[in-house]
């Protein structure tokens, strides 16, 4: 049985709101912000980051990305991805990594304790220019929902969605604030938050509501 390493409202959300949404036994492990600081934490995390997985044989995955990958394509018959191997398997991974890889990231790049700020002035500019990133990177991932929707891979529900959702929930500068900028992506926010199997995890990690 898997193991998750869960902080409520961080990281940990879409690998959470996957299991729950695929119905896969797991155990939750709730953990503190000083819990996730200690140095055991590092052997199942090198960087201290949330989420891990724990897996059967003693070994643990981290990094969100790579578990909801991981999650998608060992249980292929819950169908949060296509096919491994497929075309479209590349292309569900290529907007996965997008996602992870570019909007994450300039999220984090406003965060109150960022760590490329030497100074306050120099957070208030990266903040302002982490908007601006974010923007793009949000009118990127709408442009495909008004062309391709309902969800990220069409008429498909996916992982996707489920990281989607999770990154828009921190939305810079708020969470209503990208609704309004972007309706496709409100839209799919929405579907995502209406999802029976997902109700108890959303009041559990406190996004039920956007945040304004």
């Amino acid at each position: 049985m898997y193991k998750l390493y869960n902080v409520k409202a961080w990281g940990s959300m879409s690998v959470h709101f996957l299991l729950e949404e695929m119905g896969v036994p797991y155990t939750n492990i709730w953990m503190t912000p000083e819990q996730v600081a200690a140095p055991e934490y590092r052997g199942l995390s090198p960087l201290g980051y949330i989420p891990a997985l724990g897996l059967d044989d003693g070994s643990a995955l981290f990094e969100s990305a790579a578990i909801v990958s991981f999650l998608a394509a060992a249980h292929p018959d819950k169908g949060m991805a296509p096919q491994p191997g497929s075309n479209e398997h590349g292309e569900f991974l290529s907007w996965l990594h997008f996602m992870s890889t570019n909007l994450y990231v300039a999220i984090n790049m406003s965060d109150h304790d960022n760590f490329y700020a030497r100074d306050e002035k120099e957070a208030k500019f990266l903040t302002t220019k982490s908007i601006e990133r974010c923007d793009q990177l949000w009118g990127i991932l709408a442009k495909r929902l008004e062309a391709e929707g309902p969800w990220l891979m069409g008429e498909a529900f996916s992982a996707l969605d489920i990281y989607a959702f999770m990154l828009c929930c921190w939305g810079k500068p708020t969470e209503s604030s990208v609704h309004v900028k972007f309706p496709a992506i409100a839209k799919l926010v929405e579907a995502v938050r209406a999802r029976p199997k997902l109700k108890a995890a959303l009041e559990a990690h406190g996004v039920m509501e956007p945040r304004s």
